[in-house]
């Protein structure tokens, strides 16, 4: 039995925005001195370009509805729009090899950017989502995010629905994680507009 609406999946690739030193160094809580002119500025400044070239912003969407033996606090049968959204797995691959040596420093910058990309994007495909839904003639209601408000078998019903693992290479780890890990998995449910 199919789960799917009509016109209900979407895939979606899309380069990586604007890098500004000041939103990130301020992320990693050191001191102005350090972020505006010094070592730590200087790094980040080697890294960026390497940073944009590194992330690879790719989404699955799909709406369906939550199959038998879901569990709250999204129930069987509700209606849902699910996505997975990743920035692929170079760059963290990246900045563990600069800890690996020694560059603790331009590990710690990538590793915030990609953060910092991640979720600048997850709200990027959110607005997209808003708008498919508004010609789909619904509404987006409540937001639930893995891990902490999503149970491992929700995450692994959208990672299926969206075919996350042939569609932008993002799959289902042993221990109910998703890879790469700089990736996220969010439902939102849909609402059907008042009429009258």
């Amino acid at each position: 039995m199919s789960y799917y609406l009509k016109g209900s999946r979407f895939i979606f690739n899309d380069e990586c925005p604007p890098i500004a030193p000041g939103e990130i160094l301020s992320r990693l809580g050191l001191p102005k001195e350090l972020t505006e002119k010094g070592k730590v500025r200087k790094a980040f400044e080697s890294v960026k370009k390497e940073a944009s070239e590194l992330i690879h912003m790719a989404a699955a969407a799909a709406y369906f509805k939550m199959p038998d033996r879901s569990i709250p606090p999204i129930p069987t049968g509700t209606e849902v729009v699910g996505a997975i959204i990743t920035i692929g797995a170079d760059i963290s691959r990246k900045s563990d090899e600069y800890f690996a040596r020694g560059k603790y420093t331009k590990g710690m910058i990538l590793n915030e950017i990609a953060d910092h990309c991640l979720s600048v994007y997850e709200k990027m495909i959110i607005e997209r989502l808003e708008v498919l839904s508004d010609r789909k003639g619904v509404i987006l209601g409540r937001m639930y995010e893995s891990p902490d408000e999503m149970p491992f078998s929700e995450l692994n019903y959208v990672w299926n629905a969206v075919g996350a693992g042939g569609s932008i290479g993002v799959n289902v780890t042993r221990d109910s994680t998703l890879s790469p890990i700089k990736s996220s998995c969010l439902i939102m449910k849909i609402k059907y507009p008042t009429v009258g």
